[in-house]
């Protein structure tokens, strides 16, 4: 197929499914702009929400469950579209291009990434930035959209073409063996990602200062210190920049480790509901999910390599793409278009381990400060603040839930308050 038939046949796909998901994502302004009522986040109402609010949940969190979708199948056919033709013509024209084939290599990485992030750009318009406006979530203005926009696009672009450096590298290194050699290096890349996300990622997005409240800070400092992790300070990310969307974290490990607390729920929440909010991050530091997380990301890898290579040592699959192996260039969309389906193939067991991860933080939250009332009290008010599926289909959250539904994390808070003395 030429590569002017491709990118017209991209370009409407693209369109066409970020219309449908505009079309499905309509909702009532009674409905969007609806009052939860003062009483929406007693603790007294347990995990009984009024159909209005589980409505509006329905209305606003559906339509995503679609938007990942058409956004999966759209990368994927993206991908195939690709390798039959206009990726071969790239990688023709990059052997002009001085400096061997490593930078060649790089540079076809980066060229998918942004072809992708292109691909990507009208329905993540609509999902991320017109329906979060419509629905109060969004605080951003269409500049400071795109910029973000672009910020990700860098971050990617870099990724996929030290992805793809080392994936080739390791097989024109160790043609027999490459595939336990390129689990080896992508486990190491992982951890690296891990370590340097709060350093080097996180701050091209958010802007970090110091807790102001000292009293607070104290507080959340004596929690970490009953944890025994270890917190030099407390940061706060101006998130209010982007959303109304409340949140806190706990990312990296060893000297990239930081607490960060977004600014939203410093001014939502009451000080409980915010020591309960890092107490379940700190949780996780407890419990070493991070490191747990990038274990089980290792096996993962470990599949996806051995069926690679099992795949490599034939040439039928990448002559679709006029590959003559695995090791040649023109293969990349397909090895793309692998990982993301290898993705999809895991994503069930992956959110399997991630809920149970979150259960396990969620119970050294109320161990952490022994205020089970609070959990109530703050997965209501989030439950509203942020829009969640009050009523998700068990497919969906057994598919794509990385959290228990919220029903379900109060129902556990409220029982653990009835086992408390």
């Amino acid at each position: 197929m030429s590569t002017s038939r491709v990118v017209i046949v991209i370009v409407i796909l693209a369109l066409v499914a970020a219309g449908v998901v505009g079309f499905v994502s309509r909702a009532p302004a009674s409905l969007r702009n609806a009052e939860p009522g003062p009483d929406a986040a007693d603790p007294a109402r347990g995990a009984a929400f009024s159909d209005e609010l589980i409505a509006r949940g329905d209305a606003f969190r559906k339509p995503a469950y679609l938007s990942f979708a058409l956004g999966m199948l759209l990368q994927l056919a993206t991908l195939l579209l690709l390798a039959r033709g206009p990726m071969g013509g790239l990688i023709d024209a990059l052997e002009r291009v001085p400096g061997g084939w490593a930078v060649r290599t790089m540079l076809a990485g980066a060229a998918l990434a942004v072809i992708l992030a292109l691909v990507a750009l009208p329905l993540s318009f609509v999902r991320g930035y017109v329906v979060q406006h419509d629905w109060g979530l969004s605080t951003q203005d269409v500049g400071g959209w795109l910029s973000d926009q672009g910020r990700a696009l860098l971050v990617a672009a870099v990724t996929m073409a030290v992805a793809a450096l080392a994936f080739f590298a390791v097989v024109r290194w160790r043609p027999g063996s490459w595939w336990l050699w390129g689990w080896a290096a992508f486990t190491l890349l992982t951890i690296v990602l891990a370590y340097l996300y709060p350093v080097v990622i996180a701050p091209l997005f958010f802007k970090f200062t110091p807790l102001a409240d000292e009293d607070l800070a104290r507080r959340i400092t004596s929690i970490a210190e009953e944890a025994d992790i270890e917190v030099d300070e407390v940061l706060v990310a101006d998130a209010s920049r982007r959303t109304t969307s409340e949140n806190a974290y706990v990312a990296g490990f060893g000297a990239t480790k930081q607490v960060v607390v977004y600014d939203t729920l410093l001014e939502a929440g009451g000080t409980d509901e915010t020591l309960f909010v890092v107490a379940h991050e700190l949780g996780h530091q407890r419990e070493r999910h991070i490191i747990k997380n990038i274990v089980a990301a290792s096996l993962a890898l470990l599949v996806a390599f051995a069926v690679l290579g099992v795949l490599g040592r034939g040439g039928s699959p990448w002559s679709l793409a006029g590959a003559e192996g695995i090791g040649d260039l023109r293969a990349l969309p397909l090895l793309v278009a692998f990982a993301l389906f290898a993705g999809l193939v895991l994503l069930p067991a992956e959110n399997l381990l991630s809920r149970t991860f979150e259960r396990q933080a969620d119970a050294a939250a109320i161990d952490l400060t022994a205020d089970s009332d609070a959990g109530v009290r703050t997965f209501r008010r989030l439950a509203i603040s942020n829009i969640a599926d009050l009523d998700p289909p068990s497919l969906v959250v057994w598919t794509l839930f990385t959290h228990p539904p919220i029903l379900e994390r109060i129902e556990f808070f409220l029982e653990r308050d009835e086992a408390m003395p």
